[in-house]
């Protein structure tokens, strides 16, 4: 790591030519200090990430007026010292390269996705919102138009935060030069008090979208399950409960989370809860989610089965009342809707799952290209799939816009 120093020759106390440590800027502020002598200061302010801002570091002024190495290891949660080591740390610029154009590759591709799951997203809403049969909107699609609010909700959140980002590091690029001075301040431009602001609210709305669209996944799995095991005719009327599931849930989860959070960060100096993951609060949002996963698999593997029987059922009879005409209305129904609610169930929870537990760590340049690309990708363009399957690859859709 680059030190950046305010001043580059020892400094001598003037009043009893005592020696003395420069004072010194590298990524924390340490001050002027005496020879022979420790300083231990807080991690709060290291830009660096993963910090736990509640460690200390120390480091030592040498006899001869010079400041010893410092390691930041107990600045960094352990679970991600290695990743930062691996990606912030290497020194060797022929090493960190490949690693930094792999990230801007990625960063590209992603911006795209999410610009082009905008763009589906806000059209499929305008072919909702244009049904001629407009009594087919109020039943199985508006859980759609749902579930993709909720993936509209995380792709504005992101775009927003690399927005936030951007500003953030033009500010950096302005600085021509900083100063550590006496009193341990650092004389640089201040981010902006409205992107501190923003950025732990652009979070928890993005975390509530998460929630929520696995909620509305899962009703999307309850509506098939009940269509074709309760009754021939499923009234849109008694779906009103899935935006209890859907909204309301998450919305709880989502308050008891982010109240936990705002009580914990508070008078701490970074604001965005960039550590997030890695606190123990975080499974409380966390965990919900993977249990919802479990249940919407389940049911769907319900739903599967019911029609199963239900094909076995309908070729060994002759279908003659109106009854059995509708029963096999709704399974060809189901048929058709099925298909695209695990597909899309398994991208949503396989996206979740690497971001979560799998880690690049310790894997060679392919593979973390590999990672990198596969997620981010996945990730980016969840609007896109939702849109295509959902909306324009609806037969139902097709026939309500004739």
């Amino acid at each position: 790591m680059l030190l950046s120093t305010s001043q580059s020759l020892l400094s001598n106390n003037s009043a009893n030519n005592e020696l003395y440590c420069p004072s010194l800027f590298d990524n924390l502020c340490w001050p002027q200090t005496r020879a022979n002598h420790l300083i231990t200061i807080s991690c709060s302010s290291l830009a660096m990430p993963g910090v736990d801002e509640s460690k200390f570091v120390t480091r030592d002024c040498l006899s001869t007026g010079e400041w010893s190495s410092v390691s930041y290891e107990s600045c960094i949660y352990p679970d991600i010292w290695d990743s930062v080591k691996k990606f912030y740390m290497i020194r060797v610029v022929q090493l960190r390269k490949p690693y930094t154009d792999i990230f801007q590759a990625v960063r590209i591709i992603e911006l795209m996705g999410l610009s082009v799951s905008f763009i589906s997203i806000l059209v499929s809403f305008i072919i909702f919102f244009n049904l001629k049969n407009r009594s087919h909107y109020y039943s199985h699609t508006k859980i759609h138009f749902n579930l993709l609010l909720t993936i509209l909700i995380q792709v504005i959140a992101r775009i927003i935060n690399y927005g936030i980002q951007v500003k953030k590091s033009k500010s950096s690029s302005q600085i021509e030069s900083i100063q550590c001075s006496v009193d341990e301040s650092i004389h640089i431009h201040e981010t902006p008090s409205i992107l501190k602001n923003m950025c732990p609210l652009i979070l928890i709305f993005s975390q509530l979208s998460i929630t929520s669209m696995f909620m509305w996944m899962l009703s999307e799995a309850i509506y098939l399950n009940n269509v074709i095991t309760f009754r021939p005719y499923y009234k849109s009327s008694t779906t009103s409960y899935f935006y209890i599931l859907g909204w309301f849930v998450p919305f709880c989860i989502t308050l008891g989370w982010s109240m936990i959070m705002f009580i914990k960060q508070h008078g701490k100096k970074h604001k965005c809860w960039e550590n997030y993951q890695h606190l123990k609060y975080f499974r409380m949002i966390d965990g919900p989610r993977y249990v919802v996963m479990i249940i919407n698999f389940i049911v769907l593997l319900n739903v599967i089965r019911n029609l199963f029987l239900k094909t076995r059922y309908d070729s060994e009879i002759q279908i003659r009342d109106a009854e059995h005409r509708r029963s096999s209305m709704n399974t060809k129904f189901v048929r058709k809707a099925i298909k695209p609610a695990i597909f899309l169930s398994f991208l949503l929870s396989i996206t979740h799952i690497l971001n979560i537990f799998v880690s690049p760590d310790h894997q060679s340049l392919p593979l973390v290209a590999l990672y990198c690309l596969v997620t981010n990708f996945l990730m980016a363009f969840q609007g896109f799939f939702g849109s295509l399957f959902y909306c324009f690859l609806n037969t139902e859709i097709k026939l309500c816009s004739c």
